[in-house]
């Protein structure tokens, strides 16, 4: 249900905020009490993750409405882990970046490979879940022993840890890129490439943005969470494309203001700024906020519609014959062939509800 998977949410934003005002530039040493408290949040939200679809199928709710919602707030969390985690390890803001990098691009292929293939597989030792007990376990040992057990040597093992998890990333977006390219009923390969153009478009901006500005050292969190909210956008958008079997766009008008910031800080550079760039900075938060919230908005109030559902609210009262008729009826909407389910095997379908 919606509602499970909000306060799923809420955890990673409190989980977030707790590391942005104990470590605002990503290398301070927080109180321990910090640490045990990311790790319980992320355990709450990985368990509400993981029954809001159980939920669903118990109330006979599930529709293709609660996929959407719950993937779209995992892409919202993304920049959130990528910070709470680089805070963690103490390892800055420029390696919190490719942090970034190493969270979105997996998460992006994932979805790129169901979209051909009608079905989310993940792996079995380097899924999310598994990610997830991984973050737990380092927040745990951080909160035992402190902080400062990232920062020894001369290669920090903080860095040595990011570095592993991007090893691990690559051979997941390798994974992606061969079951997509052996699927037997995929469209032309080049064809599925061509998909990944919104990605490869917002990675280049993002990379010319941070080698020509000092955003990202000075104003992290914020600059951090301007990319984070505008992939979270890109995702979304692909996700709807899928779950609605829409064709997939190559572009999206959100891009013409992130360029236009990146070409300030370029100009910046050489002491031509049109805008002081901490002012566009929080110009393109504040635009990217706004067009995510719209376009979740929106989205939601049209697939309740075409479902005749609603968000909060189970659609039966008392007796098993009203589950049974509102099952008929949603599965009848999804066969109209615009909004289908996913296959009932699939990871999704452990998460598709209301």
């Amino acid at each position: 249900m919606v509602s499970i998977t909000l306060t799923g949410l809420f955890c990673n934003i409190a989980m977030y905020l707790i590391m942005y005002f104990y470590c605002p530039t990503l290398t301070e040493a927080a109180p321990r009490w910090t640490y045990f408290a990311v790790a319980f949040l992320i355990f709450a939200y990985q368990t509400l993750d993981n029954v809001d679809g159980k939920q669903a199928r118990k109330t006979k709710s599930s529709s293709p409405l609660g996929e959407l919602f719950d993937h779209c707030c995992d892409a919202v969390s993304v920049a959130m882990f990528a910070a709470v985690m680089s805070s963690t390890l103490r390892i800055g803001s420029s390696w919190a970046f490719l942090c970034v990098l190493v969270g979105i691009w997996p998460f992006y292929l994932a979805h790129w490979e169901e979209y051909h293939a009608g079905i989310l597989v993940l792996g079995e030792f380097n899924g999310p879940t598994e990610a997830q007990v991984l973050f737990i376990i380092i927040e745990i040992i951080t909160g035992i022993f402190g902080s400062d057990i990232w920062t020894y040597g001369r290669f920090a093992v903080g860095n040595l840890a990011a570095i592993a998890v991007s090893v691990g990333a690559l051979a997941t977006m390798y994974q992606n890129f061969r079951n997509t390219y052996a699927l037997p009923n995929r469209i032309q390969f080049s064809k599925c490439l061509l998909q990944l153009l919104p990605i490869v478009t917002f990675s280049i901006l993002i990379i010319v943005w941070v080698s020509v500005t000092e955003l990202i050292h000075s104003k992290p969190h914020l600059f951090i969470m301007t990319i984070g909210m505008i992939f979270s956008y890109i995702q979304s958008r692909y996700i709807t494309q899928r779950v609605c079997h829409d064709d997939c766009h190559l572009t999206y008008p959100i891009f013409i203001p992130l360029a236009i910031v990146v070409f300030n800080s370029i100009l910046a550079k050489s002491g031509h700024a049109i805008i002081k760039e901490e002012i566009a900075l929080w110009i393109l938060f504040s635009i990217s906020i706004v067009q995510f919230l719209l376009f979740a908005y929106f989205t939601t109030i049209q697939l309740c519609n075409h479902l005749k559902i609603k968000v909060f609210t189970i659609p039966y009262s008392s007796g098993g014959s009203s589950n049974q008729e509102y099952s008929n009826s949603l599965l009848s909407h999804m066969e109209e062939g615009d909004i289908k389910d996913n296959d009932p095997n699939s990871h999704n379908s452990d998460e598709a509800m209301i």
